[in-house]
């Protein structure tokens, strides 16, 4: 199974998030911008990975995190953007028939996601 870091619509996501991150660095309002990112991924996963798209958004959701607790502390407001788009993922956005979430292929997803992202 391709995990997200392989997948050029995530990769590309990601990088928008983080890119609207460094936007607060200069005291821009980008939670609008977030929003819709967040939105399309959430459509994206929905319409193109019906299987696990809970995986998917876990694995994202985590990768957020991850990136908020390692960015140097001094850049509260690009912390806050990561955390604030994580939240943004909730599994209640996912039909009821599309849950299909296995905790061995998250973890499998986040290691995967990390290592790609030179985390680990």
């Amino acid at each position: 199974m391709k995990t997200y870091a392989n997948d050029p619509f995530l990769t590309d996501s990601l990088n928008k998030i983080l890119g609207l991150a460094t936007l607060t660095l200069y005291g821009v309002n980008v939670q609008p911008a977030v929003d819709a990112v967040i939105d399309k991924i959430f459509h994206y996963l929905t319409t193109n990975k019906p299987r696990d798209p809970d995986a998917f958004l876990l694995a994202f959701k985590s990768g957020l995190t991850t990136l908020a607790d390692r960015a140097d502390e001094s850049m509260t407001s690009y912390i806050k953007t990561l955390h604030d788009a994580a939240l943004l993922i909730r599994m209640t956005r996912i039909p009821p028939h599309m849950k299909s979430v296995d905790s061995t292929q998250i973890a499998s997803l986040f290691q995967k996601f990390q290592l790609k992202m030179g985390h680990l």
